[in-house]
């Protein structure tokens, strides 16, 4: 049929890819306990514990999601060498969102211990929890696409760019609960958080994701250079957090546009209204994914 195009040995490799990130994916139980940090058994059939579900969720479509784009592995080289480069890449990935999750745990949000709360059935720190692993992921996806040769050298700008992301992911997640108290009459982001604020976790959640999002336009703008791999981070740095302001922009008019005379933080956390928690995180990602598309 001439309509329809086979290139032989392009699909070959890109079909071994997909056999590699799907049984990448089918040993999750292997590696989700590493994820998490919790016993996946004793949570989900024993303490029916829908929080850690939520985590749990989370994680899976977040290594979903990264390995998605794994298979995006150069296919011009060896059929073995793309397999071992994509399976090598799929699995970096996965220590990669381990990482993310430490540092959500560690520097974040320092004063929640995330097993307990979710231990403890909290949904507001499960939501958290997984729209952190989910921003990641978008960010490692991004990446991995970016990365054009499955190289020693693609590894190591791979490496760069996560630690640049997630350095700028999580220095506007630390300025956002810094500030936070100010605005809002002391309050705290941890505080709410621990004390199940569901609303406030879900506008939490929109913002991380939609915020992941702005850093990924990055991938789309700065031209991946194999040959100057040193000097492209400056400009990811500085496109990466021009787009952070622009969503910020776009979505504060977005907000003051549908929420007309609502004051939306007040029914987040004095009211901890859940639809207006709710509708504030699809505004932020609905904008962030706007912008992206560009």
């Amino acid at each position: 049929m001439d309509f329809v195009y086979w290139d032989h040995s392009f699909n070959s490799v890109i079909l071994l890819n997909l056999l590699i990130v799907v049984g990448l994916f089918t040993c999750l139980r292997l590696f989700s306990g590493t994820i998490a940090h919790i016993n996946a058994s004793d949570e989900l059939l024993k303490k029916d514990n829908a929080a850690f579900g939520i985590t749990m969720a989370g994680v899976t479509f977040a290594i979903t999601i990264l390995l998605s784009g794994a298979i995006y592995g150069d296919p011009a080289g060896d059929i073995v060498y793309s397999a071992f480069y994509v399976a090598a890449f799929g699995v970096l990935g996965i220590v990669l969102m381990a990482l993310t999750r430490i540092i959500f745990d560690k520097v974040t949000l320092p004063d929640i211990s995330l097993r307990d709360e979710i231990s403890k059935g909290n949904m507001a720190v499960a939501i958290a929890d997984a729209s952190n692993v989910l921003a990641a992921a978008i960010i490692i996806r991004a990446i991995m696409i970016w990365v054009t040769d499955n190289s020693a050298q693609g590894v190591f700008a791979l490496l760069a760019a996560y630690v640049i992301s997630q350095v700028i992911l999580t220095a506007a997640t630390y300025c956002r609960r810094l500030v936070f108290p100010k605005l809002y009459n002391g309050k705290t982001v941890q505080e709410e958080l621990k004390n199940g604020n569901v609303a406030l976790a879900l506008s939490f959640a929109g913002r991380k994701i939609g915020t992941a999002f702005a850093i990924s336009i990055a991938a789309n703008i700065v031209v991946y250079e194999v040959y100057e791999i040193s000097t492209i981070f400056i400009p990811w740095i500085i496109v990466s957090i021009v787009a952070i302001l622009v969503l910020k922009l776009i979505s504060y008019i977005a907000e003051r546009i549908i929420f007309f005379k609502v004051s939306t933080m007040r029914e987040i956390l004095d009211d901890r209204n859940v639809a207006i928690g709710a509708l504030h995180a699809v505004i932020y990602i609905s904008m962030a994914m706007l912008l992206a598309g560009l």
